[in-house]
């Protein structure tokens, strides 16, 4: 007589029934569970900083009451003097900032977090013991933040550019007014926090301690983002415009990398005597007018796309030395 199992409702299923899941959407779902906290934070983070943005760009632009015709070209041709004025300048500010801070976050969470804590507290030989290749375990454990990071970044981004496409021209929405507007405005937002993951993971792997990985992870990413600010002009070819000695040094909107005195040869005075009127002054050093060299308005987008590229290669190769370490830990 043959016999039959009844399982009873919500009992656990057989194996032979169980629903397996692959070791890569099982280790995701073990990164998402293990480091929910991060997780919930970030978001909130993401939503609270989207919150303001969408302020910005609505009742906040909405009060501005701008007097003057914002120019590009021109320096506070125009100005907000509506009721949300102060507030829309504070809270730009404000936002700038908190955006401006995600790489380092980054960089801290995957240093000291996601990396050396596990190696500290032995976990993460653990894994490597089990089903889960340690190139595997590092590529989910890098991956998954990495989406999280592309998805908040790629909105923040998206509403910083509406919230300075509702005010263009004003102080504050130029991107050559700040480094920090420039870096915000463009796919370099997203870019960014990708290189401090990556550095990060790198930290983690060379102090394998969680306080000093953090702390040298905000260190190195502070000191690679410092240098990209610092190397930016060098990215594309700069513009040059002169004016006679009557009219002084000619306008120039955008980001002025280098000005002074040009003389009757053509060559370029490092420093500017200040002449001005002086006609025996200009005579004697043979000033024949002004010179300004640098980035107009219009190189927004190629200077966003050399750095994102930079961004991108530096990324590419601080991975590969980090897969490289690993290797050479588990060989």
């Amino acid at each position: 007589m043959s016999t039959t199992t009844v399982r009873a409702p919500g009992a656990p299923a057989t194996a032979a029934g169980r629903r397996t899941l692959s070791p890569t959407k099982g280790l995701v779902r073990s990164v998402l569970r293990l480091h929910r906290t991060s997780v919930w934070l970030w978001a909130g983070y993401v939503a609270a900083t989207a919150g303001l943005l969408l302020w910005l760009w609505g009742p906040g632009t909405s009060g501005l009451h701008i007097t003057g015709r914002c120019d590009a070209a021109v320096v506070n041709a125009c100005t907000a003097k509506g009721p949300t004025a102060d507030t829309y300048h504070a809270l730009l500010t404000r936002v700038d900032g908190l955006i401006g801070v995600v790489p380092l976050i980054a960089s801290a969470v995957a240093g000291g977090v996601l990396v050396a804590r596990e190696l500290e507290r032995g976990t993460a030989h653990l894994a490597w013991t089990q089903s889960v290749t340690p190139a595997r375990w590092l590529a989910v454990r890098l991956a998954v933040p990495a989406v999280c990071v592309v998805a908040g970044t790629t909105l923040l981004m998206v509403l910083r550019r509406l919230v300075a496409s509702g005010a263009q021209g004003l102080s504050g929405n130029r991107w050559y007014d700040e480094a920090q507007v420039f870096d915000n405005l463009g796919p370099t937002a997203v870019a960014l926090p990708l290189l401090g993951l990556a550095i990060g993971a790198l930290i983690g792997f060379l102090a394998e301690r969680t306080a000093a990985s953090i702390f040298f992870s905000l260190l190195v990413s502070s000191l690679v983002t410092g240098m990209l600010d610092i190397t930016r002009d060098l990215m594309w070819p700069t513009v040059t415009v002169t004016g006679d000695v009557s009219a002084g040094y000619p306008r120039f909107p955008g980001v002025i990398v280098a000005e002074g005195p040009v003389t009757g040869s053509g060559a370029r005075l490092a420093d500017d005597p200040g002449c001005v009127d002086d006609k025996a002054c200009l005579a004697a050093h043979d000033i024949v007018g002004y010179y300004r060299e640098g980035h107009p308005p219009s190189h927004f987008w190629p200077l966003q796309l050399a750095e994102t590229g930079v961004v991108l290669a530096l990324t590419a190769i601080v991975v590969f030395a980090v897969f490289r370490i690993l290797g050479r830990r588990v060989a």
